[in-house]
């Protein structure tokens, strides 16, 4: 028989009591239906981490015929292992290889040997953060290995977190439960007599010695479930009756009686609420009813079981099955006769469990489940409560301010030492447990915060977010704790993307590198091309489409070659030899077509076409100011300085934008022009001209302009560039910035350079004037005042100009002036490359292009709105026209 004295003897060392050797892991979600597995506390040491590999949702749909061959797995059988357990035990196989595996085993291996040492069970501790884990039945790990179910020879408890947990309950014995039965009408009838004649049985030994006191409660309402509660004090509160789990609101519920005698379903949160008001509250609930331990898919904790812990219950254990009532009583016989003796809570549910495991052949002891608050092992302090001598007063009040001035000057651990001293002799003093909890307190804070500053620093992201958040369960305004868990969120993502990054830029796979670069950039610019991946993902894709771009080419000039388009497919290879002269055997099939073409003329009855027309391939929704077209050997783009805006964006052939360049100069007069080799771009800056490197938008010359710069161009070597303002044409070297001439002139609006680069072709208010470079002399004028572009022949031979009043362009020929006629002001002019024809835009809506030696008009292209800028191809196959509007590219065929 166990006497009081035993106990006393027991029970009076709390502290050694409390302690238990631990394996603790926590579970954590990575991504949907990944997770990994990490030890917190090991009883050998260390912390390592593993994946965890499982199944979930196939476990999770076995759940039902598991619950079936729990409850109904008595049956007699001469099996080795029956067949209602072998399901039972394949499950618990898969759970315990998935947990412990890796390093994960080997830590429990080595913890379950110190717990050998020590001569005590090994505490297995679990912290499911994914909701969907905790409806797992951790309960039936099974160690293959061992060939033993790990629940009946270790404590399994399920953790949820707490800012504090709660010091055990001095308890004068008896042990005092109020057992509460509820079994209202339309709920399937509970034998409420037998069952407490079962539990009074468990019960009559540690009833007769005087460890349990057992109160009834039947036929409990929420009026008489209150009224009892008044009555203690309680320490343990045990239900016997029905529960069940509401999908929709998606908590966990009991039925009490209420009105006529029919269900009352009581949510676990009032239910807490209810509990509560017991002074002391109830360290200790048992439910023993179906579904109080079943959570939902989006909450597992959201149980009765669960849910009474989170509200401030130190333990509550639940079934996560349905349970008969013999398992039931077996449960409650080791539980209440272990936790009368003095036991932890985790075991006295092990020895609830083999109570069950000893007495039948049922697989209920998976049943119980344990949710344990914070660190809450030992519930209760049994002591006899006798006064202490009155000789230790002064003892205690020494060491009572000692251990406040210790914690004032910062001495945490010194301060601890000094207070447990104290409460060993006065176990129940509420002041010193106050301030031993808040030293306690302090020293996690501090080492956990030193924890994660150190990850931190080491850029262990992972860690630092779970230390800075274990910080922010017990105080969300610790220091700067948010913060840097935020700061380490980011960075972790940022990591993880870096990660993701290398990875598809490793498989070439450049699209999806790009789009991860593109998420970086946003969160921060600087990590977004870790090393020049980025940057090599962006040159690969432009690649990519320039060789798609040249293959679809060339497949459309085979298929005119093929139906004898010789037009069309001399158009299109000449198109790939502009961009790649060398590209597989263009030249020789554009030869060939040409030769074909030349030979189906000779044949014909007819005459050479002289007439141009124009088809519309392409159209980029932009208003355009200015526009030219460059060609770098590796690309050619469309430059088009916008309308009404300070910006010059660059596009290529199929209209996709490559560039924009903030030129910080908004509105007229609008200036864009490629240097000769396609690599540089010139166009208007702030007070000046500026030139740009035409595949980063990096400014690399910027030179002053005089009163407001109105033209700019490049000279044909590209060493140097011209600019027009209102007051003067001066030339500049690009190498050095330096001028190297000028010339007054008013109002200038366009500049050119000759082909040979000797001399300078200016259009202003006044008319044409031609400058020799080399002597700085004006050697030819032609004053038809208001000219507002210019333009030289590739050959030298011939000039144009447009005029802003005469609704005309002006063509000079050796020996003789043409006027081209329009309907309103000419705003541009551009020979093409072999110098025959010339185009003109106006703003009378159209452009149009003339036989530059007999002065005959080709082809006419209408506009919906004025035409503001022209440019050719360089090959002169295309011409791009530009409006307020838009820009459109047209290929030109002769009819």
């Amino acid at each position: 028989m166990v006497t009081r004295q035993s106990l006393r003897v027991c029970m009076c060392a709390r502290n050694e009591a409390a302690m238990a050797t631990v394996l603790e892991l926590q579970i954590c979600q990575l991504h949907p239906r990944e997770y990994e597995v990490r030890v917190v506390k090991a009883a050998a040491g260390g912390e390592p981490r593993a994946p965890l590999i499982l199944n979930v949702d196939e476990l999770l749909g076995q759940r039902p015929a598991l619950e079936n061959k729990v409850v109904f797995s008595a049956g007699p059988t001469r099996r080795v292992v029956r067949p209602s357990e072998q399901l039972v035990q394949d499950v618990g196989r898969q759970l315990f290889d998935a947990l412990f595996s890796d390093q994960i085993l080997g830590t429990y291996r080595a913890s379950l040997s110190v717990a050998q040492e020590r001569q005590e069970p090994l505490q297995i501790v679990l912290r499911l953060e994914p909701p969907e884990l905790a409806l797992l039945p951790w309960e039936a790990l099974f160690d293959s290995h061992n060939d033993y179910y790990v629940c009946l020879r270790e404590p399994i408890v399920r953790h949820l977190p707490a800012s504090r947990t709660l010091n055990p309950l001095p308890v004068q014995l008896p042990l005092r439960i109020l057992a509460v039965i509820a079994s209202p009408r339309g709920l399937p009838l509970l034998d409420s007599d037998s069952e407490r004649a079962l539990l009074e049985e468990a019960l009559a030994e540690q009833v007769a010695d005087d460890l349990v006191e057992l109160v009834w409660l039947t036929d409990a309402s929420w009026t008489s479930l209150h009224s009892r509660l008044h009555a203690g004090p309680w320490h343990v509160l045990h239900f016997i009756g029905h529960g069940d789990y509401d999908l929709h609101y998606e908590e966990g519920q009991i039925a009490l009686v209420g009105e006529n005698g029919r269900a009352q379903m009581v949510e676990a949160y009032r239910l807490a609420e209810l509990i509560a008001l017991a002074n002391p509250v109830p360290r200790l609930v048992v439910l023993n009813s179906c579904a109080s331990a079943a959570g939902g898919a989006d909450d597992g904790f959201s149980s009765v079981g669960a849910a009474l812990v989170r509200s401030g219950i130190s333990a509550v254990a639940a079934m996560q099955f349905s349970i008969t009532d013999r398992a039931s009583v077996n449960f409650a016989q080791g539980f209440y006769t272990a936790l009368a003796h003095g036991r932890r809570v985790d075991d006295a549910v092990r020895s609830g469990r083999l109570s069950m495991f000893g007495t039948s052949r049922s697989l209920e002891w998976i049943t119980p489940v344990l949710y344990v608050r914070g660190e809450a092992n030992l519930l209760f302090n049994l002591n006899t409560q006798q006064q202490p001598p009155k000789e230790t007063d002064q003892r205690k009040r020494r060491l009572y301010t000692e251990a406040s001035e210790e914690l004032l000057i910062g001495h945490r651990s010194k301060a601890i030492e000094l207070l447990d001293d104290l409460l060993s002799l006065d176990p129940d003093n509420s002041d010193a447990i106050k301030l031993r909890d808040q030293a306690a307190r302090q020293e996690q804070l501090i080492k956990a915060y030193a924890r994660a500053a150190e990850a931190e620093e080491s850029e262990d992201w992972s860690a630092a977010i779970d230390c800075y958040e274990q910080i922010m369960q017990q105080d969300p305004d610790y220091r700067d704790t948010t913060t840097r868990r935020d700061f380490c969120r980011d960075r972790q993502r940022i990591a993880h993307l870096q990660e993701k990054l290398r990875s598809y830029a490793s498989q070439k796979k450049w699209q999806a590198t790009i789009d991860v670069s593109e998420t970086l950039e946003q969160l921060d610019p600087d990590s977004a091309d870790p090393d020049g991946l980025s940057t090599e993902a962006r040159l690969e894709v432009a690649h990519e489409q320039y060789t798609a771009y040249l293959e679809d080419l060339y497949l459309q000039a085979s298929e005119a070659e093929r139906s004898e388009d010789w037009n069309l497919a001399i158009n299109r290879y000449e198109q790939i030899m502009q961009q790649d002269p060398n590209y597989r055997d263009t030249t020789t099939r554009r030869d060939f077509c040409r030769d074909r073409q030349s030979l189906a003329r000779s044949t014909s009855n007819g005459r050479n076409p002289v007439t141009l027309f124009a088809i519309k391939t392409l159209v980029i929704d932009t208003p355009c100011g200015a526009i030219a077209w460059g060609s770098s050997g590796r690309y050619q783009a469309l430059a088009v300085d916008i309308w009404g805006d300070a910006q010059i964006r660059l596009y290529d052939m199929a209209g996709a934008g490559l560039l924009a360049i903030q030129t910080g100069k908004k509105g007229a007069p609008y200036v864009a022009a490629f240097s000769p080799d396609g690599t540089r771009l010139i166009g208007k800056g702030k007070k000046g001209a500026t030139v740009w490197n035409a595949y980063t938008g990096k400014s690399v010359l910027h030179v002053p302009a005089g009163n407001g710069l109105a033209a700019a161009t490049f000279k044909a070597d590209g060493t140097c560039i011209a600019t027009g303002s209102y007051d003067s044409a001066c030339v500049w070297d690009v190498k050095t910035a330096k001028k190297i001439f000028s010339a007054a002139e008013r109002a200038i609006q366009a500049v050119a350079f000759s082909p040979d680069g000797n001399r300078l072709i200016v259009a202003d208010q006044r008319g044409l004037h031609v400058w020799q470079l080399e002597t700085g002399l004006k050697i030819f004028e032609d004053l038809r005042g208001f000219l507002n572009s210019v333009a030289y022949s590739p050959d030298g031979k011939r000039a144009a100009a447009g005029s802003s009043t005469d609704n005309a362009a002006y063509l000079w020929n050796p020996g003789h002036v043409h006027e081209l006629a329009h309907n309103a002001s000419v705003t541009s002019v551009a020979f093409g490359s072999d110098g025959t024809r010339l185009a003109t835009g106006s703003e009378d809506g159209t452009a149009r292009i003339w036989n530059a030696i007999t002065a005959h008009m080709m082809c006419k292209i209408t506009h919906d709105d004025p035409v503001s800028s022209l440019a050719f191809s360089p090959r002169g196959t295309h011409l791009a026209t530009g409006t307020r509007r838009a820009v459109t590219v047209w290929e030109l065929r002769y009819m």
